[in-house]
């Protein structure tokens, strides 16, 4: 039992520390280079991480499929919650979207694993994402002031602890499942918690606007993580997929840079 608090109470840390830079790195980098960095698979990363230090390479490979095709769904909560933040507070406006979210996985969770499965979804999620993004969100304006580091812990902390408590118990939920909750859009959720209560409605809906097509950073990575889990060990995989998201990002901010100074 104590090994099993110790093991979420690191993972716990590890996972929360990169929300609370994401916070007080938000003002400065502004709601498009934001939402850069919160598809980043800060969550899904370390989660599969903490379950390959246990699990074969098949087992990473499976959950990684998974995680792939739920960020099609993952594309349809940004959606869902930019629509929903028009007219509700913050809670009903992640409630929506989590609703939203489940119920799609659901769906998807029907149909038999693949590769060809997983990426008609994110397909799907993306012209769909496309077809209904908001388009009507005003010019946000940031506060003078960065996060407080009080405000960012608490909920850095919160979303380390869904991530921890998902790796730590993989081997009862098995890699479908572990692959899905991993696919959770506790990032997002941390993060936009923290955006609305510090800079506002407009510029968290703004970041989340910009986070949809950001998300092929987070797609990157589960779609690397997959293929390398076998021909290397699922640490290695887990490592070189993370560096390959972050070279994905690193170019996609600077084509993000070049546009926004046109």
């Amino acid at each position: 039992m104590t090994l099993i608090v110790f093991s979420i109470l690191w993972k716990t840390l590890a996972t929360a520390s990169v929300i609370i830079a994401a916070g007080r790195l938000a003002r400065r980098l502004g709601p498009l280079l934001t939402s850069v960095l919160i598809t980043m698979p800060f969550n899904a990363g370390p989660g599969f991480f903490f379950v390959a230090l246990d699990q074969e390479a098949a087992f990473i490979a499976e959950g990684a499929l998974m995680a792939f095709g739920v960020t099609g769904i993952i594309l349809l909560y940004c959606t869902a919650w930019v629509h929903a933040a028009r007219h509700f507070n913050f809670v009903v406006t992640s409630l929506l979207g989590i609703c939203a979210w489940l119920a799609l996985v659901l769906l998807l969770d029907l149909l038999l694993p693949s590769l060809l499965v997983a990426g008609c979804s994110v397909a799907l999620g993306a012209v769909g994402a496309l077809v209904l993004r908001r388009r009507d969100i005003p010019k946000p304006v940031a506060p003078p002031s960065a996060a407080g580091w009080r405000f960012a812990i608490v909920r850095g902390l919160a979303a380390g602890i869904v991530v921890a408590t998902v790796a730590t118990a993989s081997p009862w939920l098995g890699a479908h499942w572990s692959g899905i909750l991993l696919a959770f859009p506790t990032t997002l959720l941390a993060s936009t918690w923290m955006l609305w209560g510090h800079y506002g409605r407009d510029f968290t809906a703004a970041t989340m606007n910009a986070a949809q097509p950001s998300l092929v950073v987070y797609a990157s990575f589960c779609l690397a993580l997959h293929l390398l889990a076998g021909p290397v060990n699922g640490v290695a995989a887990v490592l070189i997929a993370f560096v390959l998201s972050g070279v994905v990002a690193g170019f996609y901010a600077l084509v993000l840079m070049s546009l926004s100074r046109r």
